[in-house]
């Protein structure tokens, strides 16, 4: 049981952030009628370029692994032999002075917010994607 929520809960992390199309393969039939869609396939493009130019490459080493290739924060950490706080704050951000320092989803949520604002809703209940996308948006704002 343990293993299977594990497998369910690292798919719908891929989902999140639309995964990276090229890696995609089969998988594309999760989304339906909607993977083909121009809207879509933007919101993907606006992602990936993202991910390329607004992250550091330490954020970008550990988004990349939790979102596209599914692995916990504590296989990242093994990966990269630091701590799992460290991939924590990398991916969340910490706060330091006041404010919110170091967070990979913020500065996608900042380089995506016209993306975003004209991305397709999501339908409730669409597979595993829609819990874990809100609890996302709550926890990066």
């Amino acid at each position: 049981m343990i293993c299977e929520r594990s497998s369910r809960e690292r798919k719908a992390r891929r989902e999140v952030l639309c995964g990276d199309v090229d890696r995609w393969g089969d998988d594309r039939r999760l989304w339906g009628d909607e993977a083909g869609s121009p809207a879509r396939d933007r919101l993907c493009a606006a992602v990936r370029d993202a991910v390329e130019t607004a992250l550091t490459a330490k954020q970008r080493e550990v988004v990349e692994a939790y979102f596209f290739d599914g692995l916990s924060q504590g296989e990242i950490a093994r990966r990269l032999g630091v701590a799992q706080q460290v991939v924590q704050k990398r991916l969340f951000g910490a706060p330091r002075g006041g404010r919110l320092v170091g967070g990979a989803m913020l500065r996608l949520r900042q380089a995506l917010g016209p993306a975003l604002a004209a991305a397709p809703p999501t339908p409730a209940g669409r597979g595993a994607a829609a819990a874990p996308a809100a609890r996302a948006a709550r926890v990066s704002r």
